[in-house]
Formats: structure tokens, C-alpha cells, sequence
């Protein structure tokens, strides 16, 4: 019995199947903070009270506070590259 490959024996021993297209990756990531039901509307209700804002902006502006207080530089908004 000769050595082939599953390739060769389907036939498709010289096509390449085509690759998917490469997407472009945000330069940023996501990240999830797990809250119970009842403290994540607290925080959306805070977050439109004080201003009109977001849970994406109070969550920043904690990380922000955090940051200060240990001396470090704030995060940059994830819009910019």
C-alpha cells in the first residue's frame, strides 16, 4: 500500500482551498464586570443622572480614578487609535 495523504486520495491534491479573509482587528478589547441585576441599574441610573453619559464612561472614569491614585496615566479612549 503506497503513503498518501487524505488530500491526495479526495483528489484534491494540488487545489488550496481558499483561505478565509483576514479581518481587521479593533485596536482595542472588551471587557465584562459582572454586577447583580439590581446594582447595574444603579449604575445606569447614575450614569444618565449626573450627566449624559454611559456605563462605558463611568466604568472609564473609575479606571481612571484608580489609575491616579497609583500614580499612573489615565486609559485612552477606546475611539481613538
Amino acid at each position: 500500500m503506497s503513503k498518501t495523504s487524505l488530500k491526495d486520495f479526495l483528489g484534491a491534491g494540488e487545489t488550496e482551498a481558499p483561505g478565509k479573509e483576514e479581518k481587521q482587528l479593533p485596536d482595542y478589547v472588551c471587557i465584562k464586570v459582572k454586577v447583580h441585576r439590581d446594582d447595574h441599574r444603579r449604575l445606569a441610573d447614575l450614569a444618565n443622572a449626573e450627566r449624559p453619559s454611559s456605563l462605558q464612561g463611568l466604568g472609564t472614569e473609575g479606571f481612571n480614578r484608580v489609575l491616579a491614585e497609583r500614580g499612573l496615566p489615565p486609559l485612552r479612549d477606546y475611539r481613538e487609535g
